[in-house]
């Protein structure tokens, strides 16, 4: 299944900001979000990046730091449901 991309301007729309927006420009700035489309979690991430930006305050870095553990927390989730999984398909064989 291919995901389906979206452009930056689309969810900078919905979000009710643009392009010129001073919290895009930080985040660009220290290099998040550079291309013009987006994946799903991609935009996601932007959204998180406003609120975390905008309603409380964090800076451009500190949201760069906040996805990466995001990113990270995600990835170990995914790999704990793939253990369970191995551990009970392993038990069902016994």
């Amino acid at each position: 299944m291919t995901q389906r991309s979206i452009r930056t301007h689309e969810v900078l729309v919905f979000l009710g900001a643009q392009e010129e927006t001073a919290f895009f420009q930080r985040l660009r700035a220290e290099g998040l979000f550079a291309g013009e489309e987006l994946a799903p979690e991609e935009a996601d991430e932007l959204r998180l990046a406003k609120v975390l930006m905008e309603e409380l305050g964090v800076n451009a870095e500190g949201v760069e730091v906040a996805l990466h553990l995001r990113r990270r927390l995600f990835a170990l989730e995914q790999r704990a449901r793939a253990l369970v999984d191995a551990l009970e398909r392993e038990r069902e064989r016994r």
